[in-house]
């Protein structure tokens, strides 16, 4: 800790006398900060004063102030908002009392007051968000080890404090106890901190807009005094608002203020939690983001606590869904979550949920009070830690090519717990064509039991109990055997589809080697998913296909279940809650069974539960109670979710699944008269105006994505176009100019005013003569040609070449290339 200056001591002991409180201030705290203005608090006590915010910059001089008054009816807080400040610069700042005939300094550099502004969107820099929830007096480790890591920013993501009083008085004295903590109070005055808030600081433990409706206004007052934010939600309403950090940009929402209070804009049959102008705010401020990296932060979790309250985004899963389809739909890149609240730290990956993987992390707690229930089983977790004092910084790098995402979990003690990083080309949207489109997975079984989808080795299947592969035999080659007396089945410990998916198909080739007999109770499963990953009795149906006796000796029973997810209650606080849907039955004649492959698929699209037999619609089984899927954890293919005891006997081929209700036309050319095709499996970024160019990447650089033209732009003057500089790793709009006089060097030595000739890949063909050279000392170098002993190949995607070595001693070999 920085101990106090002289003119604070002198001012603290001339507090006994009365002539100030400064040994009672709080802050200064510095709030929302963008590249050209800033805001910050300060409360020098309970005493009314002339307050003035003067900012330095590094040679001591004002360049920019701020007046503002300690106002009784704001707690004696004053806020102050500084503009006409420089972009990515370092100042320092101080507060004067001008109450009386001349300036009197209360706070200043000495005491560690300082800032930085922020980089402008589009160029390149680093920074560091650090992000916090649940705190009280016991976090003080966790910020000490903050303000080590001298973070760009700090999240103060909800339970920071703990409130849940209703009467504004004790509101304001637990913000200003928080706040006034000794290692609190360093952090602040010298690094940017905001926040959203969660129940404990909404002023009820699991609170919504309705339950605390008696305490919310008093709440959001103390709340307001005591945060120096740009923006606090609607400005009379809730407290979301955004930071823009330049690389990064964090949107913290409000899933409090408005929750319950009226219908979704979402689906008005059902409750808000966002409300209808946070709802919009959040759309457009996403759509407009430049930001390459834009982190979706709040005080809850995005998915199922799994325990008796209400207060996440399960209990309003069409609000959030709707979201995660709009930021898919608009093609939005850079998109990851963030939450806290269940005093334990997770991270999941919900799997190309929006057109790409969605990371999703919590962190918490800061304090130390761990709640290990609520680190429940989920499909997508992929790691957790039920450690006290935590926090998660997330690092943004646009230096690098591409961009990377960095976030490390840690512990007050500085331990890194986990380290994840993110290149920016995988948080972009990509997508396959035709019937690749929206394709989860897809087990080929040609060889192995590999997926052969975008989701790759994720949902790899494994062989239980003696299941096995055939070589020939197949519909392709390769097929899966399954004996049902032995109880052999396969098994994938990972779910497929996205969380409470609203729709789906599954497609599968078999060939039984017995059916079950009529009259009996047999059951053959087709495939079943799972619950948790593992088998199991837990109901997580969702896809459910299954022969059984037919109704007549010569018919089957291909009888389909589903398990969905049930609307929510007429109380106010009331969740989903899983529903089984089925048996639905479909009798078949047998001999399209016996002895020949057939084809089976099923689409659902929370209204329907569609079935095809050979390419053609055999069954559309209306839901009594529409929804979207329940939780999926996995599958067992050519089984019940149990495993062993209702299994299929016979041959199993070409399982796919998608993320959407595949069309009936799209069913009839899967089925392809009996001969399946290879499916398309590549996916790819937009390329809106067919330059070579994704979308995002233009986007990234500041180009047009919908002008073809600016490919050809050299913007930045370094004689390199910008199709070249997105495949060189080097930005268009930067002179990368000794980069290419670099390579100038290597191709042509001594010319760097050279130009460099480059042909458009979209346009034409780029032709060029590899001319081959060996040295044996790098300075006298002598060509080789096909007649001394060189060939070469060419094979699919490579060049092969073979070239003569001599007996004795080291060689070198270059290639250079010409037009």
């Amino acid at each position: 800790m920085r101990p106090l200056s002289t003119t604070r001591a002198i001012l603290c002991a001339t507090a006994l006398l009365g002539t100030t409180s400064l040994c009672a201030q709080t802050g200064p705290m510095i709030g929302t900060v963008k590249t050209t203005e800033a805001w910050l608090l300060y409360r020098p006590g309970a005493v009314e004063k002339s307050l003035r915010l003067s900012v330095l910059d590094t040679g001591g001089q004002v360049v920019a102030t701020s007046d503002s008054t300690s106002a009784a009816a704001n707690d004696f807080v004053a806020k102050f908002h500084v503009t006409g400040l420089s972009a990515a610069t370092a100042y320092r700042y101080k507060i004067e009392d001008t109450s009386g005939s001349s300036p009197m300094p209360l706070a200043g550099p000495e005491d560690g007051l300082r800032f930085k502004t922020r980089l402008t969107t589009g160029t390149q820099g680093t920074v560091t968000a650090a992000f916090v929830s649940c705190a009280n007096n016991t976090s003080e480790p966790v910020w000490e080890r903050i303000g080590t890591l001298k973070p760009d920013q700090v999240i103060l993501g909800g339970d920071t404090p703990y409130v849940d009083v209703a009467d504004l008085a004790t509101s304001r004295t637990k913000h200003r106890a928080f706040l006034e903590t000794p290692f609190m109070s360093s952090l602040i005055r010298g690094t940017s901190a905001v926040g959203t808030w969660d129940d404990h600081d909404f002023g009820l433990n699991n609170g919504n807009g309705v339950t605390a409706a008696d305490r919310r206004e008093n709440t959001r007052k103390a709340f307001v005094e005591y945060r120096a934010h740009e923006q606090f939600g609607t400005g009379s309403e809730a407290v979301y608002h955004k930071v823009d950090l330049g690389v990064m940009e964090i949107f913290l929402l409000d899933p409090r203020w408005f929750s319950q209070t009226g219908p979704s804009p979402a689906d008005p049959a059902k409750k808000t939690t966002f409300g209808e102008a946070q709802w919009q705010w959040i759309k457009e401020a996403l759509e407009a983001s430049r930001a390459p990296f834009k982190v979706l932060t709040m005080g809850e979790v995005w998915e199922d606590k799994k325990n008796s309250e209400n207060d996440d985004m399960f209990t309003y899963w069409h609000e959030r869904d709707a979201l995660f389809d709009f930021i898919r739909s608009k093609a939005i890149p850079g998109v990851v979550l963030l939450g806290g609240d269940i005093h334990v730290s997770r991270h999941l990956v919900h799997p190309q949920r929006i057109g790409y993987d969605l990371h999703d992390f919590v962190t918490s707690p800061a304090h130390t009070s761990v709640i290990a229930s609520l680190d429940v089983p989920h499909p997508s977790l992929e790691w957790s830690s039920q450690q006290p004092r935590q926090f998660l910084t997330l690092t943004a790098d646009t230096r690098v090519n591409p961009p990377l995402l960095t976030a490390r979990y840690y512990l007050a003690d500085g331990t890194v717990q986990r380290e994840v990083a993110i290149p920016y080309d995988q948080l972009v949207p990509k997508e396959g064509e035709g019937l690749g489109r929206g394709l989860r997975a897809w087990w080929s079984f040609d060889g192995d039991l590999k997926n052969k989808s975008v989701l790759g080795s994720r949902i790899d299947a494994d062989a239980v109990n003696g299941a096995s592969l055939i070589a020939e035999g197949g519909l392709r080659g390769g097929a899966a055997s399954l004996s049902r007396a032995a109880g052999q089945y396969l098994h994938v410990g990972r779910s497929a589809l996205d969380d409470n998916t609203a729709a789906y198909t599954a497609s599968m080739w078999c060939k039984p080697a017995s059916l079950p007999s009529h009259g009996s109770a047999e059951r053959h499963f087709l495939i079943e998913s799972t619950l948790a990953g593992t088998v199991g009795n837990e109901a997580g149906y969702s896809i459910s296909a299954g022969l059984r006796a037919g109704n007549a000796p010569d018919k089957v029973n291909l009888e389909l279940f589903t398990h969905t997810l049930q609307p929510a209650g007429p109380a106010p606080t009331a969740a989903p809650t899983p529903l089984a849907q089925g048996g639905f039955s479909c009798m078949l004649d047998r001999s399209l069974f016996e002895g020949k492959w057939a084809h089976v698929a099923l689409t659902f699209d929370s209204t329907f539960l569609r079935l095809y037999v050979n390419g053609s619609e055999v069954a559309a089984h209306e839901l009594p109670i529409p929804g979207p899927v329940s939780e999926t954890g996995g599958f067992v293919i050519g089984g019940h979710r149990e495993g062993a005891g209702r299994n299929f006997d016979g041959l199993l081929d070409e399982i796919a699944l998608w993320s959407r209700a595949l069309s009936p036309s799209e069913i009839t050319t899967l089925y392809h008269g009996g001969t399946p095709q290879t499916l398309p499996t590549e996916v790819s970024a937009t390329d809106t105006d067919g330059d070579t160019l994704e979308d995002w990447w233009e986007v990234l650089c500041g180009l047009d994505p919908e002008n073809a033209d600016d490919a050809l732009a050299d913007s930045d003057h370094d004689s390199v176009p910008a199709w070249l500089e997105r495949a060189s790793g080097t930005h268009p709009l930067v002179d990368n100019s000794s980069l290419y006089d670099y390579l100038r060097q290597l191709v042509d030595p001594g010319v760097l005013s050279a130009p460099l000739l480059f042909r458009h890949p979209s346009q034409d063909t780029l032709r060029f003569r590899l001319h081959g050279k060996a040295s044996r000392d790098l300075v006298e170098w002598s060509p080789f040609t096909s007649g001394a002993g060189v060939s070469g190949d060419v094979f699919t995607g490579e060049f092969l070449f073979s070239l003569p070595l001599e007996a004795n001693g080291g060689q070198f070999f270059r290639f250079d290339i010409n037009p």
